[in-house]
């Protein structure tokens, strides 16, 4: 019996060395100690199991999960390797606590905060706003009208009330300005109005926009305007003044003023104004001229662009035009070198007898944006009404209607992969979508179809290749009938095109002299030439697309009239007091 029992004593030590110094692969499942499968062997760990119970560390916002490697028995070495990817921060969690602090409330927001990583904490770059709003701030210095306490005096400055950045106006003061005895009549002569320009600020309200520059900060800028041929019984507009800064011819950097003012006026009545200082007595020149009836269904207007350095070719295409039409459409680079503010103050100053009268609308084109540095150019300069966007800098879009028609005004500055960027796609669809008008005008600086170099030369026309792939199937698809273009200052105009670019069937019909293409099913795109001198001739013409491309002349434009259904189109240009017509053709519209 005692035999027996060191026997088995024996064997059980036996077992025990070998489970410790040797891997057993099977402990059961039927298998005898003689069977070959259940020998013991050296752990090799090279085994990658991302499992629960080979988990060292979860995954973290900058780190991957991290796994043990593993034998083929299931033994956990101590190498480790992850698995995975990072979980990238969460920026959903609202704390409001001092690291996370961004500023302060106000009357408008509250507290704004930044956004943290639900997980670890760290900082995001989002901020929210917590909802309790802070009080009214009364820092806010603005010399207008709606703030005036007192009008400036022989002896005393015009008092103001100082404003939250709300608009409330507060009760502490601020003097803006001198007793107007200070102002010696050459210190007065930097409050003269320059640069006026005028504008269809809101056409559904009949409301024009004024805009001019000083080179001192205004001290009572308005506008002042009567009905009839003087300012007899005249109504006061006060204005909003914004600083600006430019370039001299010498290169240094200025500083000067914008100033803008809304006016509503009746339709068809005769109205003179000036813009004028009534502190310091300093105010353009008189200007009589008509307010037209903007909801008529017949009227004329002109499209004219790339004005550039030449006041008085663009003068002589205004003299011809002033008179006769109801606005003028200008698709950019009205200046050569637009952070010069001289440049400006020859183009419009220098045509003021013809830009005080008539609206012009304009859009930016390069050379008012990216062309030498210019910025918020087409803002400072014209007072159109916009939507909201991210900013004005590189120009901006808008849209206006006009009797029976409405017109889209692009910035093609602003892209991305050449294209319009989102913001401004989604916006032009749905003025595409919310448009009941009989005609659909597009306008643009760079063109979509040009037979110049910007739209036939390889190496130059990828934003016209970009926008005629985004642009040409929702034009067609909402019935745009022209879109106009600059930038190439070329006289053109392509055939009816479809949504693929190529031609469609067209049906004409003559009429004293002219063909009108009736109811096309395509879009058709035209350029204008130069208003100003800088002539050019065309890379390549695809006669496919075009009905005709022709070389420019200095002074060019297009006269366009609408009369119900008929759109009649010429384009021209002058010399030395003549015009001369390069083609006239139109679209006629039967539903």
């Amino acid at each position: 019996m005692k035999k027996q029992i060191l026997r088995a004593i024996a064997l059980f030590m036996t077992s025990v060395s070998i489970f410790a110094t040797g891997c057993q692969m099977s402990l059961g499942g039927g298998k005898t100690s003689g069977d070959s499968s259940s020998s013991s062997h050296d752990h090799r760990f090279s085994i990658k199991k991302a499992e629960e119970q080979y988990l060292k560390s979860e995954a973290t916002c900058l780190e991957a999960a991290t796994y043990y490697f593993s034998c083929e028995c299931g033994e956990k070495s101590e190498e480790t390797f992850t698995d995975g990817k990072a979980l990238n921060h969460d920026y959903s969690a609202q704390i409001t606590t001092s690291e996370y602090f961004k500023t302060a409330a106000d009357c408008q927001t509250g507290a704004e905060y930044y956004y943290s990583c639900s997980r670890c904490g760290v900082k995001g770059y989002r901020s929210f706003f917590t909802e309790e709003l802070g009080d009214h701030v009364y820092t806010e210095k603005k010399a207008t009208k709606e703030y005036l306490k007192s009008e400036a005096t022989f002896d005393s400055a015009a008092e103001y009330y100082k404003s939250c950045v709300c608009g409330m106006p507060g009760e502490e003061t601020f003097f803006h300005g001198d007793p107007l005895r200070m102002y010696t009549e050459e210190e007065k002569i930097p409050y003269t109005p320059t640069s006026l320009t005028v504008t269809l600020y809101d056409t559904a309200t009949s409301t024009y926009g004024f805009t001019y520059n000083t080179a001192a900060e205004p001290l009572r800028p308005i506008i002042q305007i009567a009905e009839g041929d003087s300012l007899n019984d005249c109504k006061e507009y006060a204005a909003s003044v914004e600083k600006a800064t430019s370039y001299g011819a010498d290169e240094n950097q200025i500083t000067y003023y914008v100033v803008k003012v809304e006016v509503p006026l009746e339709a068809n009545k005769t109205y003179t104004y000036r813009a004028y200082d009534k502190y310091v007595d300093k105010g353009s020149e008189l200007v009589t001229f008509e307010a037209k009836d903007i909801s008529s269904d017949k009227f004329s207007f002109v499209h004219v662009s790339d004005s550039q350095q030449y006041p008085v070719e663009f003068g002589n295409v205004l003299a011809n035009v002033v008179d006769d039409n109801d606005f003028i459409l200008h698709t950019g680079d009205v200046v050569e070198s637009s952070k010069h503010e001289h440049e400006w103050t020859a183009m419009l100053h220098g045509n003021f007898e013809y830009l005080s009268k008539i609206p012009m609308m304009a859009l930016s084109g390069n050379h008012e944006t990216t062309y030498k540095n210019g910025s918020n150019e087409t803002y400072k300069h014209f007072h159109n009404q916009m939507p909201k966007q991210a900013g004005t800098e590189r120009g901006y879009y808008y849209s206006f209607v006009y009797g029976n028609a409405k017109f889209i005004m692009l910035n093609t500055n602003n892209l991305m992969s050449n294209k319009l960027e989102t913001a401004q796609y989604n916006w032009l669809v749905d003025e595409l979508e919310n448009n009941d008008c009989t005609w659909t005008f597009v306008a643009l600086h760079n063109p979509i179809y040009s037979a110049g170099a910007y739209g036939a030369d390889p190496s130059k026309n990828a934003i016209s290749l970009a926008l005629r792939k985004q642009l040409q199937g929702i034009f067609v698809e909402y019935g745009v009938d022209v879109v106009f273009q600059g930038h190439d200052h070329l006289v053109s105009k392509t055939f009816a095109l479809d949504a693929t670019g190529t031609k469609v069937t067209e049906t004409t019909e003559t009429i004293d002299g002219i063909s009108y293409t009736v109811d096309p099913a395509g879009v058709i795109y035209i350029m204008s030439g130069p208003a100003g001198g800088q002539t050019r001739s065309p890379h390549k013409i695809d006669k496919k697309l075009y009905d005709y491309a022709l070389a420019s002349n200095a002074s060019s434009w297009s006269q366009l009239t609408i009369d119900g259904n008929t759109l009649t189109v010429s384009t021209n240009y002058v010399q030395t007091g003549t015009v001369t017509n390069y083609r006239s053709w139109g679209i006629k519209k039967t539903a």
